[in-house]
Formats: structure tokens, C-alpha cells, sequence
């Protein structure tokens, strides 16, 4: 059957699914809950559920109300539905299926999404064992994936529910500076020390590079990163994705995987991004604010002075990179 999504989503669905009535949507009415296995160390409160049929699913429910949010994390269940909804209904591999999302289905009325679990290791547990061809069919792969799920347009630019409420932005330039400014009013928000003149200088003096990107198009934002990309630990072959709570209507190059993307992952996608400025000051941009954004979460959940030190340097050096960028005025 169809997944289910909330009155946000789908105006003729009722909001008050419980787990059980979630299950006889999609399975025999003999299908009970097995096991219950709280998966620790995530944003979001994550249950491995294991069916008496065998089936196993993941059940996300929103993080707890002490918990501090960027302003973007607010949405991220509804984003991550909305995405597995769009590419199911493309049959786009290695998504797992989805079943329902709610925004008060979960403990104390919190939301609820239930999708189907995806077995295997992360890249990340796996990467040291990766022989160069296991590493670089991987690496095909996902190239290849990343451009079918680019394959899905949108009329505007911006987050899954901006553009689905109407209130997507007319150019690629506007939606990406208001997601960065945004994760700079997070950073001063947690009084984090960066240096935000500078960063807006840049980016506004770069930002006309943005421009040359008229169609919307689905990225996964952290597409690639080892942490978010389940092997099959036997094959050691792509099992599944992680991290489509992270995806918008934008440019399919921001993804993380082409921010040094290796031949392989050229050769999976089918086309090389134009060697010109303009595709140079779009990477820097994308990595300032990966930058950004790491080290800014650091300020809200410690990820661990390693971690932030690392995106403190990564940040100095796309800084550096974006003011050696002289007579960039033809985009102006």
C-alpha cells in the first residue's frame, strides 16, 4: 500500500495513527511487533522495530523538547517524508520504503515517521576495508544516483516545504543565502565565535555565481558522506541511503559527494560540472557552508573538539580560497 502522511502533507488523512493501526495499513492483521531496539546517539528518538513476519522498520519520533534545534532541524521528519515520498514514487533505488509520517503520532504528541530499516554497515565502519575497486563501484554508484534523484524537478528553490507550501524562491541564489543566513542566526543565536563579516562579505561577493542555475532540482545534501551510506557488509555493495531529512529543491551539484568528487563518481553521474569560475565560487559556497554548519552544531550537540576544529580550519581555508577570487564582477 501507499504511505500515509499527515494533514500537512495529504489534507484527507487523519492524524491519529497509532504504531498498530500503521501496521494493518500495510501488513495482515497477524502481524504484531516482535521486538522494540532503541538505537542510541541520534538527534531523533530511532526504535528498530522487528515484525513477527520478519519485517524490520525504523521508527523516528521527534527529538525531546529540551533538546536545542538549528532552525532548519525543526522540520526534518516532515522534510525526510516528503523526500522518501517523491522518490518512491519515482522507484528510485536504495531508498527504503515508506509508511507513514504524522506530526503528532509519536510519544506526547510528537511526530512520527516509520520506514522500512535498512541492514548493513555504514561506509564510514566499512572504509578501511574497501578495496580500490569495491570503493570505486561504490563510488560509481552513487554518482548514478545522484543524478536519478536529480532527475526530480520542482517549479522553485528552497526547502522540501517551502516549495510545497508555495513559498519556494524564484532563483537558486535567494534560496541558498537564506539557508546559510540562516545557520549564521544559529551560530549568533549560541554566541558562537566566527567571523560572520566576512563570511557574508564573501557570499555576497560570489553569490551571482548561484544565478546560472535555473532548475530546481532534488539533492540530498549530504549525498556521499561515509556516515550516511549503508553497505551490505558481505558484498561490501550499496545497501541503502541515510540523510534525506537533509534534501531540497536546489543545485544537484551541492551535494557532498561532488564537493572533490573522484573520477568514478563523474563517470557514475554522466557529466563533469563546467571547469569555470562560476562552478569554482558555487563549490566554495557549499563548502563554507558545510564549514558553517559544523561547526556551529558543535555549540548545540557536541560532536567533539576534533570535529570542530577540523570545520574551524576547513572554514579559514574556503575563506581564504573565496577572497583570492579577483575580478569575479562579470557575475556581478
Amino acid at each position: 500500500m501507499s504511505p500515509s502522511l499527515s494533514p500537512i502533507l495529504v489534507p484527507d488523512i487523519e492524524p491519529s495513527y497509532t504504531l498498530g493501526l500503521i501496521l494493518q495499513r500495510h501488513f495482515s492483521s497477524s502481524v504484531q511487533v516482535k521486538g522494540v531496539y532503541p538505537l542510541k546517539g541520534h538527534l531523533h528518538s530511532i526504535s528498530r522495530l522487528v515484525l513477527s513476519n520478519g519485517v524490520q522498520l525504523l521508527l523516528k519520533c521527534s527529538p525531546g523538547s529540551t533538546t536545542p534545534l538549528l532552525r532548519r532541524e525543526q522540520l526534518l521528519l516532515e522534510t525526510e517524508a516528503r523526500a522518501l515520498s517523491i522518490l518512491e514514487q519515482q522507484d528510485t533505488p536504495y531508498i527504503p520504503s515508506f509508511l507513514h509520517y504524522g506530526p503528532h503520532g509519536g510519544p506526547l504528541g510528537s511526530a512520527l515517521l516509520v520506514r522500512h530499516y535498512i541492514n548493513g554497515a555504514t561506509l564510514q565502519e566499512l572504509e578501511a576495508v574497501l578495496t580500490l575497486q569495491e570503493r570505486d563501484d561504490l563510488n560509481r554508484t552513487l554518482g548514478s544516483l545522484a543524478r536519478e534523484i536529480g532527475q526530480n524537478f520542482s517549479s522553485s528553490f528552497g526547502s522540501l516545504d517551502q516549495v510545497a507550501c508555495g513559498s519556494g524562491k524564484h532563483s537558486w541564489r535567494e534560496a541558498f543565502v537564506t539557508l546559510l543566513e540562516g545557520i549564521l542566526r544559529d551560530s549568533e543565536d549560541a554566541f558562537v565565535h566566527l567571523p560572520y563579516a566576512e563570511i557574508r562579505n564573501q557570499v555576497r561577493r560570489l553569490s551571482p555565481a548561484l544565478e546560472e542555475i535555473t532548475s530546481p532540482q532534488l539533492v540530498i545534501v549530504g549525498l556521499g558522506r561515509p556516515s550516511q551510506v549503508v553497505l551490505s557488509p558481505g558484498s561490501k555493495k550499496l545497501a541503502g541511503l541515510l540523510g534525506l531529512e537533509n534534501t531540497l529543491w536546489g543545485d544537484v551539484h551541492m551535494a557532498e559527494i561532488f564537493e572533490a568528487p573522484s573520477p568514478a563518481v563523474l563517470e557514475g553521474f554522466g557529466a563533469r560540472p563546467k571547469a569555470n569560475k562560476a562552478q569554482v565560487a558555487r563549490q566554495l559556497l557549499y563548502a563554507c557552508y558545510r564549514a558553517v554548519h559544523q561547526v556551529t552544531i558543535h555549540y548545540y550537540r557536541d560532536q567533539g573538539m576534533t570535529a570542530e576544529i577540523d570545520a574551524r580550519r576547513r572554514l579559514k581555508s574556503v575563506l581564504t580560497e573565496m577572497a583570492s577570487m579577483d575580478g569575479y564582477c562579470t557575475l556581478c
